[in-house]
């Protein structure tokens, strides 16, 4: 019987994953949604955290271009969570940041 049980037991650790979860963009995507972006402050946000890597007109270099991605919860869980070379920028910026930055993409690099 303690078999059993302890078998159980490693088995819900399993499926409940190792280690923190994954901020997605749910409840705090919303948040930054709910919030008015500053195409001009997203600017400077873009041009000293984005830039490098997504060139400064959006159309990548080192990272891919962004043309075309369009503002959503997906691109918003991307910025929070990083994927793959990307690294994340949820504890780096605010959601008021975030905010801008994709009022910036928006205006200047989304379709």
């Amino acid at each position: 019987m303690r078999g059993v049980v302890f078998g159980w037991m490693a088995l819900t650790v399993l499926a409940m994953g190792c280690g923190e979860p994954e901020e997605s963009a749910g409840t705090r995507g919303d948040d930054i949604l709910a919030l008015t972006g500053d195409a001009d402050a997203g600017s400077a946000i873009y041009a000293s955290n984005c830039s490098v890597c997504h060139s400064a007109d959006g159309t990548g270099s080192t990272g891919p271009s962004l043309l075309g991605e369009s503002l959503d919860g997906e691109t918003i869980a991307i910025i929070l969570n990083g994927e793959d070379a990307m690294p994340a920028f949820g504890d780096a910026l605010s959601d008021q940041d975030i905010a801008d930055l994709l009022a910036w993409l928006d205006a200047n690099v989304f379709e």
